[in-house]
């Protein structure tokens, strides 16, 4: 008798389970999707450099918003894909150029696309790149892509991301190649069980669940009181540090112009003035450093090179960042990137007519 209320308890409670799973698995597909296909970067077999995935879509959310990257077969995040017959503009940054937490057409080079409808915007910008991986990206694609102009969009913290990159480095203060470690994800380990991965790669409610147990030490450890940065940026050890590091990235922006002329793409670097540098101490910040030096040196080697931190669009930046950036975070939001566009099409306009 007990064993037979045991086994109706039994399965009652593995029905109950089940229809438990499928209605979570029901409400997170249609109203919560997981990135079940995986992230939306990977790393290429050539140098083990961080691009973004071909053709893909990725699906981020921030502040519980949903926010859809969209790429193309150019490790790109789309713009117009109507465009794609005309002469390739390679628009090369970091988060900032990406649009990270923007949708697709919020982008500040989506916005480029259609102010200049003749040309077709390859935007493979990547979240984390500095200097080395622009200058890598250029060397590994640029004759496969065949673009006819290439816009670098430099950063607050492009010459400190050096340091924490192995695609190029100093060897008896000449400029050697190299290339990235490979990157094992939290998730790769688990894929060798062919039951967790069937789960893995097609059950939202798994996938949900696992990331959220690997990663609550993060959500532990949270400080809600922790202050936003409000700009990437690094400081180095020594003064020593910031001058070599300078030293290197000033070869690469040498060898990024070598490999643009190589596969004969006009060069532009592009600092939007997101933020006044000439108020900041520069003596421990590499990039900062540099770009009290860039001018010169650009125009020392006959690169183009456009500096807006005095155009008046972004002194309103200046002055009320926090109206240009995300809540609790330090990236542009749509006004920031509307910003960005505005002054980079002035910088364009007479060079894409």
């Amino acid at each position: 008798m007990i064993l037979k209320i045991f086994k109706k308890k039994l399965i009652i409670l593995v029905i109950s389970f089940f229809i438990s799973f499928l209605l979570c698995e029901f409400l997170l597909r249609f109203f919560f999707p997981q990135n079940i296909n995986g992230f939306y970067q990977e790393q290429d077999n050539k140098s083990a450099l961080w691009v973004l995935k071909s053709k893909f879509k990725y699906i981020d959310y921030f502040n519980l918003k949903p926010y859809i990257y969209t790429t193309g077969q150019y490790r790109n995040r789309i713009t117009n894909e109507n465009s794609r017959q005309n002469k390739k503009i390679l628009a090369l940054g970091d988060s900032f150029t990406f649009g990270e937490k923007l949708n697709d057409k919020d982008t500040f080079i989506h916005k480029l696309q259609n102010a200049f409808p003749n040309y077709y915007f390859i935007n493979s910008a990547v979240p984390g790149w500095g200097l080395s991986n622009y200058a890598k990206f250029v060397e590994n694609y640029c004759i496969e892509y065949k673009p006819n102009k290439i816009l670098i969009f430099f950063n607050t913290d492009d010459i400190g991301r050096v340091t924490s990159s192995n695609q190029y480095f100093l060897k008896d203060k000449k400029l050697i190649k190299g290339s990235d470690e490979v990157y094992n994800a939290w998730y790769v380990k688990y894929q060798k069980n062919s039951l967790i991965n069937y789960f893995l790669n097609n059950s939202h409610l798994f996938y949900f669940t696992l990331k959220t147990i690997l990663n609550f030490s993060r959500i532990k450890n949270y400080n809600s009181n922790e202050k936003i940065i409000l700009y990437p940026s690094r400081q180095l050890e020594s003064i020593e540090k910031v001058n070599e590091t300078i030293f290197l990235s000033k070869l690469i922006f040498l060898e990024l112009k070598k490999n643009a002329e190589n596969c004969k793409a006009e060069l532009f670097i592009i600092y939007s003035g997101w933020i006044n540098y000439k108020e900041i101490n520069q003596a421990y910040d590499p990039t900062i450093k540099f770009l009290f030096e860039a001018d010169n040196f650009f125009k020392k080697n006959n690169i183009k090179y456009f500096n807006n931190v005095n155009i008046p669009i972004m002194k309103d930046v200046h002055n009320n960042i926090q109206t240009y950036i995300l809540h609790n975070d330090h990236h542009p939001n749509k006004l920031g990137a509307d910003k960005i566009y505005q002054v980079t099409k002035n910088n364009l306009e007479k060079y894409l007519k």
